[in-house]
C-alpha cells in the first residue's frame, strides 16, 4: 500500500483502484489474443479520434487553454488545467467531439456531471435538455451532415468553487461481467449492471474500443501517451490522472500510465512503452517501478526508447544527435545520433531490468529504418548493445513511390504503383528489405518485429482533404484489393523471418493526413474495412510461430560473437527514398506552426559577439509545434555557449522598414540559480532618445510568464514585463508587473558597430519558481525602433502579434527548459 500511495499521489486514488475490480479474470488461455501474432499502435488523445478510448468524452477534449478561439474574457485556471476565475461577460470553451462519422459514438441522451457552481453552455451538435444542480442532460445529434461535432463553454464559475471535474457520460452502462459490450439497462444484465453515469471512474473504457483491441496481443501506447516532441524530464511533470483532459497538442496531451497499465490488464495485451526522449532516469526508474507492481504479472513489456530518433523532422532526432556529438561518439552527425540513441537505449534497459529483478519479462526494443541495415549493424554494434537487446523494430510501409502516385488517375493505377517492383517502396520491394532485416538482425541474435507497417498512401504537400490524390487514396484503402496487399505483406513478412506486427494504427478518420486507420472509426463494420478483415484473417489462419509469444517469459537467442564483417557499418547508403513523416493526427508535419528544423538551418557566425547578421540564418531550435527550447549552462565562463538563437519577425505596431532598418535576435541559457538572456539588435540608427517614457525611443522589453500560466492577465505574483532602454541603460517593469523585491538583477548594454547587444541575468528567487528541465515559460522579446525623434516608429516581437503584451501573458511564447 505504501508503494501504491507513493506512485499515484491523486485525489482520484480510490476511484482508480477500484478499476482492478473490472480486471478480467479468466485463465490467460482464455483470451482472444493469446496466440495473436499481431500488435497495434494506439491513436493520439485528441477530440476527433475515432477510436473514442475513453467512456468519459471530456478526457478527449480540448485543453480549455488551447482552446482560446473559444474564449472570451480574462480567465485563469488551477493546476489541471479547470477554469478558475472568468471575466464579467467572458468564457472559457472547449470542443469535447470534433469530426467524428455518425455511430462512431451512440447518438443520444448524454449526462454531464461536475462539482463547483457555476453556468455551463453547450454549442453545435450538442443541445441542453434538462439542468440540475451537479448535473445536465444534453442531446448530441450529428445531424443532417451525419458529423458529430460538440462544444461545452463555462460562462461563469464561483472562484471559491469553481466548475472542475466535468464528466460527459453516455447513455446506458455495461454488465459487470462483460466491459466488451454496451447495455441499456440493467434489465439486459444477469448479474450486476454498472451505469456509465455511476460507474465511470472504474469503467473507463469505451466497450467498442475494446471490442476492437481485443485480438491484438500488444499495445503500443507510444502515441496515446504523448512521447513525440515531448520533452517531459521530470517525474512531477508527467501525465496526470487529475487533468481537465488527457488531449490537446503536442507535448501536452498523454494518457496517464495508471490508465495504460489498466487498459493491458483489462485486455491481457503486452503493453508496450517507448520512454520519452529526454526522461531523467528517476523518471524511468519511477514508471518502471509502477508497471512491475501494478501489471498483470501474466504479461510481458515491451521497452523501448523514444519513437525514430532517426527520423529528422522530430525533436527526438535533434537531441539523440546533439547528444552523439557532445560525447563524440562519431564525426559524422547521424552516426553519433545512432549511436547514442543505441547507448540510452541500453541504459533504460538497465532501469527497467533493476525495478523488474531481472529480464524474463521485459522484450528490450530497438529501431530503425526498415531500408538501412547500416543503420541495424550500427545501433546494434555499438558498445555490443546487441547482447542487452532482444528485438529489432522497423516499419514496413507499401506504398510504391510519391511521385507515381501523384500522376495516377485512378484507383487502379495506385495499386499498380504499389505493387510495380520498379519502385522502391512496392510491395515486392519491401519484402525483400524485410528478409535483408531479418538476416541481419539474426546475425546478431536478436529479433525482426515491427513497431508499425501497412500502406503509406499519404502526400504531405497537398493542402486540403480533397485535393489530389488524397481522393484516390481514400477510395483505395476502401478497396477490397487494398485487403489482398495486407495479406500479401503480411505473408511476406512471416515468410522473411518477421516475428510480431504492431499495425499502424487503430481506427482513425482518412485526411490528407493519411489514411492510416484500419478502421475509419471504432464502429465500421467490418465489411466496410478490408485491411481490419485481412489482418484480423491474417492472424486466425497463423497463429505466432516463434518461441515464447504465447507465454509470459521471453525466448531468447544465443548471442553469437560477432565478425568484424557483421559489425561493418558503412555496407550501403542510407534509404533517401523511405518515409520521413511520421503519421500525425490532425498536424501537417513536420512542424505544424512553420518552425524550422534544426537540421535545415545554419548557425549565427560565430565572429561577432553581435547575434543578428543579415546574412545569416538563426539556428532556431522548436519543441512540441512551437517552444523554443533553452538549454542548460555548459560552461560557467560563456553562459550561451551552444544556445539556439531566435528571430524577431513580427511588426505589431508602427513601421519597420526591412532588415536594413532593424533586425533582432535573442538567446537563452539556464542554471539553477538564473535564468540567462541575451537580445542582440542590429539597428540602422540606434539610441534615438528624446521621449520621457523608454518604449517610445530605442528600447527592449522582455516579458516573462515565469510559472507558464500564460493567463489572459497579470497575476501580480511571477508574470513580469522589463524594459531596457537604450539611452540610459536603466531598467523599468511595465505596469502591470509586479515587483521583484530586493534580489539583484544584472544587465549590461554593449554597442556593437551598427547596433548593440543586451545581456540580462535573472535570478529564479526574484522569478519566483525553482526550475527543472521540462519547465514552461511564457516569454517574448520586443524590440522598439526610433529612427527620427518623437514617437517610436515601430515595434518589432518573437511571438505577439498584437501590442498587448504588457496587459495581456496569454500572448506571450512558449518556452521550456532543456537539459
Amino acid at each position: 500500500m505504501t508503494k501504491v500511495h507513493h506512485f499515484w499521489g491523486s485525489r482520484l486514488v480510490l476511484a482508480c483502484m477500484l478499476l482492478l475490480g473490472l480486471t478480467a479474470t479468466q485463465s490467460a488461455g482464455a483470451f482472444y489474443n493469446t496466440t495473436s501474432a499481431l500488435g497495434t499502435n494506439t491513436n493520439e488523445i485528441m477530440d476527433d479520434d475515432a477510436s473514442a478510448p475513453f467512456i468519459d468524452l471530456m478526457k478527449m477534449s480540448l485543453p480549455f487553454r488551447e482552446a482560446r478561439q473559444l474564449n472570451k474574457g480574462n480567465i485563469q485556471y488551477d493546476r489541471f488545467g479547470w477554469p478558475t476565475r472568468i471575466s464579467e461577460g467572458g468564457q472559457a470553451g472547449t470542443r469535447f467531439v470534433s469530426k467524428l462519422p455518425a455511430g462512431t459514438i451512440p447518438r443520444g441522451p448524454y449526462i454531464v456531471l461536475y462539482d463547483g457552481e457555476g453556468k455551463l453552455d453547450y454549442g453545435n451538435d450538442a443541445t441542453l435538455m434538462e439542468h440540475m444542480p451537479g448535473r445536465d442532460t444534453i442531446m448530441l445529434d450529428p445531424g443532417k451532415d451525419n458529423e458529430l461535432n460538440a462544444t461545452l463553454f463555462i460562462k461563469a464559475t464561483n472562484p471559491g468553487n469553481h466548475l472542475r471535474n466535468i464528466r460527459i457520460l453516455p447513455p446506458g452502462g455495461i454488465c459487470s461481467g462483460n466491459p466488451f459490450q454496451r447495455v441499456a439497462s440493467a434489465g439486459q444484465c444477469r448479474g450486476d449492471y454498472l451505469a456509465f453515469e455511476q460507474h465511470s471512474g472504474k469503467i473507463i473504457f469505451n466497450p467498442d474500443y475494446l471490442t476492437y483491441m481485443k485480438d491484438f496481443r500488444v499495445i503500443r501506447f507510444m502515441n496515446m501517451s504523448g512521447i513525440t516532441r515531448n520533452p517531459v524530464y521530470a517525474w512531477e511533470d508527467r501525465a496526470s490522472i487529475d487533468q481537465q483532459t488527457w488531449g490537446g497538442a503536442e507535448g501536452i496531451r498523454g494518457a496517464p500510465m495508471e490508465v495504460m497499465v489498466e487498459l493491458a490488464n483489462r485486455l491481457h495485451a503486452d503493453p508496450w512503452f517507448s520512454m520519452p526522449h529526454a526522461a531523467s532516469n528517476d523518471f524511468i526508474r519511477r514508471f518502471a517501478e509502477y508497471v512491475k507492481v501494478n501489471l498483470d504479472p501474466t504479461l510481458k513489456v515491451y521497452v523501448e526508447y523514444t519513437n525514430e530518433a532517426w527520423n529528422g523532422i522530430f525533436t527526438q532526432h535533434a537531441y539523440v544527435k546533439q547528444k552523439g556529438q557532445q560525447l563524440r561518439l562519431d564525426t559524422d552527425a547521424n552516426q553519433a545520433a545512432w549511436k547514442y540513441y543505441s547507448k540510452r537505449s541500453v541504459e533504460v534497459f538497465g532501469i527497467w531490468e533493476q525495478a523488474y529483478r531481472g529480464n524474463d519479462r521485459l522484450v528490450r526494443v530497438m529501431s530503425g529504418l526498415v531500408g538501412s541495415t547500416q543503420m541495424t549493424k550500427t545501433i546494434l554494434s555499438f558498445e555490443g548493445a546487441y547482447r542487452y537487446t532482444d528485438a529489432y523494430a522497423v516499419a514496413p510501409y507499401v506504398y510504391g513511390d510519391t511521385d507515381a502516385l501523384r500522376k495516377a488517375r485512378s484507383v487502379s493505377q495506385i495499386f499498380q504503383v504499389m505493387t510495380d517492383p520498379k519502385y522502391p517502396h512496392s510491395l515486392p520491394n519491401e519484402i525483400k528489405s524485410i528478409g535483408k532485416q531479418a538476416d541481419t538482425a539474426k546475425s546478431f541474435g536478436v529479433d525482426l518485429i515491427a513497431y508499425e507497417g501497412g500502406q503509406h498512401l499519404v502526400d504531405w504537400n497537398t493542402k486540403s482533404d480533397n485535393q489530389h490524390p488524397n481522393n484516390l487514396f481514400y477510395q483505395a484503402n476502401r478497396h477490397p484489393q487494398m485487403g489482398v496487399i495486407y495479406k500479401r505483406l503480411l505473408e511476406g513478412w512471416k515468410q522473411a523471418g518477421g516475428k510480431l506486427f504492431v499495425q499502424y494504427t487503430s481506427p482513425r478518420i482518412y485526411r490528407k493526413y493519411g489514411s492510416f486507420g484500419i478502421k475509419e472509426y471504432i464502429t465500421q463494420p467490418d465489411a466496410q474495412a478490408p485491411k481490419y478483415q485481412a489482418m484480423i484473417g491474417f492472424a486466425r489462419a497463423n497463429q505466432c510461430w516463434w518461441d515464447g509469444c504465447s507465454g509470459n517469459v521471453l525466448v531468447r537467442h544465443s548471442k553469437p560473437v560477432l565478425s568484424l564483417e557483421a559489425m561493418k557499418t558503412q555496407s550501403e547508403p542510407l534509404d533517401a527514398t523511405a518515409p520521413m513523416y511520421e503519421p500525425i493526427h490532425g498536424e501537417p508535419p513536420p512542424f505544424p506552426m512553420g518552425n524550422i528544423p534544426p537540421e535545415q538551418v545554419a548557425s549565427a557566425a560565430p565572429t561577432e559577439r553581435i547575434l543578428v547578421s543579415m546574412q545569416n540564418s538563426p539556428n532556431e531550435q522548436y519543441v512540441m509545434g512551437g517552444n523554443a527550447s533553452i538549454r542548460q549552462v555548459r560552461d560557467r565562463h560563456d553562459v550561451f555557449q551552444g544556445a539556439a538563437s531566435y528571430q524577431l519577425r513580427s511588426v505589431v505596431n508602427g513601421k519597420i522598414d526591412g532588415t536594413h532598418d532593424l533586425a533582432a535576435m535573442w538567446q537563452a541559457s539556464w542554471d539553477q540559480q538564473n535564468l540567462y538572456l541575451r537580445v542582440g539588435v542590429e539597428d540602422d540608427r540606434p539610441e534615438i532618445s528624446d521621449s520621457s517614457v523608454p518604449w517610445e525611443d530605442d528600447a527592449v522589453e522582455v516579458y516573462l510568464d515565469a510559472d507558464g500560466s500564460r493567463n489572459a492577465q497579470y497575476d501580480q505574483r511571477n508574470d513580469f514585463h522589463f524594459i531596457f532602454s537604450l539611452k540610459d541603460g536603466k531598467v523599468a517593469l511595465g505596469k502591470n508587473s509586479p515587483p521583484v523585491g530586493s534580489v539583484q538583477m544584472n544587465h549590461n548594454v554593449s554597442r556593437t558597430g551598427n547596433g548593440y547587444v543586451l545581456e540580462v541575468t535573472l535570478p529564479w528567487s526574484a522569478l519566483r519558481v525553482n526550475p527543472r528541465p521540462g519547465h514552461r515559460l511564457g516569454l517574448d522579446v520586443h524590440v522598439d525602433d526610433d529612427d527620427d525623434g518623437g514617437d517610436r516608429d515601430g515595434k518589432l516581437t518573437w511571438k505577439a502579434q498584437q501590442d498587448e503584451s504588457w496587459r495581456n501573458p496569454s500572448l506571450f511564447g512558449g518556452v521550456i527548459l532543456g537539459e
